[in-house]
């Protein structure tokens, strides 16, 4: 029986890593001989017993196209096209690193509308979870270039690196997608990284029985739509129509959106609910294309305008754009509705969204007074087993078969779903960063991270833990995670949205990554981090004028400001932990000043000794967030004072 096969990573289009010794491989029979050509070398791998053979190419500069040739002394032969070499990055982790550019293409349009860069090139791994051993290759996958016609489907954290990295250096890059929306730190991990993990290696195994899988799917799937047939037949509204402009709304009751259900009778509602409201339409802008933008629903919605259906989405993640076909727009008033369900009694439209019927030229806002009517109340959904999360999964089925692959470094972006436990981060971390370096044969291979953003949790999500800690604890960690060698942190405490888990700004975000990993491989010499703390000092006794803290910060010769954007100008997020009662550490507001370079702290209701500081140590800030002035914040932390 023939094996000839190359791996899915080894194929046209392919980017191979500048300056390092490079691994190509693939599968045959056993005992085959086997010949790489490529850049005027020829190279030769002896098949093994397992019908696997690997060829170390010399360590080569960035350029190419070139054409790489692969044959076997059966007389198989292969021609690998459109190679280039350049930089190679893993891209991994959660929802952050996969959204993909078509979420904020209204962000960037010139950046989409111009994009046409061969230099750079995505390789976006298919979600897929194997519990019971690494898988070889991948299941699907394919090298794109950078192009208007597949850049809304590159990640869009890892492009913006990307785009960074190519006009900083000239160099190819490369990008290994293996990313999945709401997935744990842990389905990143092998059986090995979490040796002594007995609670993690016991899903895995319970998830390697393939019946037991198998039912936990059809029951996810049966739930579902169980839950939502029995919705859509109790409710009156699919009854009678009441997406059709001559529904009778007298009787409907009130409501200003946007707003959460909990500061209304919708309290805790779980089943269907439909708004409607009419709005006029001027003549120029009637008969037109428009777009209608709904901000964001918890949880799903389908929308009608004029009778007719808009738009539908499923979750409550997504923003709601949706458009507005020519001819649907009339001059005078039209009428939109929509039927919302809400799956676990946290709806809402979202604040400080837009909502609104526009185009070019005309605008029509939304927001204000709907009228409401219940189309049908049930019980709650029953929860979703997400079986890909689970411990393992991911690393056999989408991180495992990229092992071979000869790369520049990896970029991480995870953690929003490890709040509900963050205690054990720090932990996994060391454990992942030891295990990918132990699997990539690189002891000090890169690993640049982003800190979770600024983001009101407590407000916009149920999930929070119990004490409202999860999100600072977890920044923290994160940020010890820096003693780890050949690691960096992109802060991003300035570059979340405060009602949103997805926030758009992922080009600084990208930036961010980008000039650490240019620092690192490059030796350039631009600033890329914050004022990082050097040393913390008690200053004064206990009198009237209490207890001054002094902060001396590195990374900082050129001085510190605070910004406060859209919140307060006054720095607010600063608190001194002093022991009241014995054992036990208890915080108090700090005013703080920026004072000759330092950071100047001070509580003069504080009768103890302050034992520790804290800066940022909540879901979100609350005032003005300090810089250097290179532009690059100050990351959120916790320490003792000495």
């Amino acid at each position: 029986m023939n094996k000839w096969k190359l791996p899915r990573l080894i194929s046209d289009g392919m980017i191979l890593q500048q300056k390092k010794k490079v691994r190509i491989w693939g599968f045959d029979e056993p005992g085959r001989q086997v010949m790489v050509s490529f850049l005027g070398e020829e190279y030769i791998a002896i098949t093994d017993k397992d019908g696997i053979w690997e060829a170390w190419l010399k360590e080569m500069e960035p350029g190419g196209p070139y054409i790489m040739y692969i044959s076997d002394d059966a007389g198989n032969e292969t021609a690998v096209a459109d190679i280039l070499v350049g930089d190679v990055w893993i891209c991994a982790g959660q929802s952050n690193m996969e959204l993909p550019m078509e979420r904020v293409k209204d962000r960037y349009p010139e950046e989409i509308a111009a994009c046409e860069n061969p230099s750079i090139r995505t390789f976006k791994i298919t979600e897929h979870a194997d519990f019971h051993a690494p898988l070889k290759d991948h299941l699907t996958g394919e090298w794109k270039q950078a192009q208007s016609d597949t850049i809304l489907q590159f990640s869009a954290t890892a492009y913006f690196f990307a785009l960074q990295m190519y006009q900083m250096t000239g160099v190819p890059v490369g990008l290994i997608n293996a990313s999945l929306g709401g997935s744990l730190i842990e389905s990143w991990m092998s059986r090995e990284m979490l040796a002594g993990c007995v609670e993690e290696l016991k899903l895995a195994d319970q998830y390697s029985d393939d019946e037991y899988v198998s039912q936990i799917l059809l029951q996810n799937q049966q739930q579902a739509e169980s839950w939502h047939q029995k919705l859509d037949q109790m409710d009156e509204g699919l009854a009678g129509g009441w997406e059709k402009e001559d529904t009778d709304v007298n009787g409907w009751k009130s409501v200003e959106i946007p707003f959460f259900f909990r500061d209304t009778e919708l309290q805790d509602f779980i089943g269907s609910v439909w708004f409607r409201r009419s709005f006029q339409v001027s003549g120029k802008m009637a008969g037109q294309e428009a777009k209608l933008w709904l901000g964001t629903i918890v949880d799903s919605d389908t929308v009608y305008v004029n009778g007719v259906q808009v738009g539908h989405t499923d979750y409550q993640y997504p923003p709601r754009k949706y458009p507005i076909p020519e001819g649907l727009l009339r001059e005078g008033e039209n009428t939109i509705t929509i039927r919302v369900k809400c799956e676990n009694g946290k709806g809402r439209f979202t604040p400080d969204k837009t909502y609104a019927v526009w185009n070019e030229e005309n605008e029509v806002d939304l927001r204000g007074e709907w009228c409401y009517r219940i189309g049908a109340s049930c019980e709650q959904i029953k929860p979703t087993d997400f079986v890909n999360w689970k411990p393992t999964g991911l690393f056999n089925g989408m991180m495992a078969p990229s092992r071979k692959y000869t790369i520049a470094g990896v970029l991480w972006y995870q953690g929003e779903s490890n709040t509900h436990v963050p205690e054990v981060y720090l932990d996994r971390m060391k454990r992942m960063i030891s295990g990918y370096r132990k699997d990539w044969q690189d002891e000090m291979l890169p690993f640049f991270y982003v800190q979770l953003p600024n983001f009101a949790i407590d407000i916009y999500d149920s999930d929070e833990d119990e004490t409202g800690k999860g999100w600072p604890v977890l920044r923290e960690l994160q940020r010890q995670a820096l003693s780890i060698p050949e690691t960096g942190m992109a802060v991003a405490i300035d570059l979340g949205e405060d009602n949103d888990l997805h926030p758009l700004n992922k080009k600084d975000i990208g930036r961010r990554l980008a000039l650490l990993a240019a620092k690192k491989l490059y030796d350039m010499e631009s600033e890329c981090e914050g004022p990082l703390i050097d040393h913390i000092a008690v200053r004064g006794e206990n009198d009237e004028d209490g207890f001054e803290v002094e902060i001396t910060c590195a990374n900082n010769s050129g001085g510190m400001y605070a910004d406060g954007k859209d919140k307060d100008s006054a720095i607010l997020d600063f608190e001194l932990g002093a022991e009241v009662t014995a054992g036990k550490l208890q915080w108090f507001p700090a005013k703080a000043e920026l004072k000759d370079g330092k950071i100047v702290l001070q509580n003069k209701e504080l009768k103890e000794r302050p034992m520790a500081v804290r800066y940022c140590f909540d879901n979100t800030n609350k005032g003005a967030l300090i810089y250097n002035n290179s532009g690059f914040p100050m990351s959120p932390f916790q320490m003792e004072i000495s």
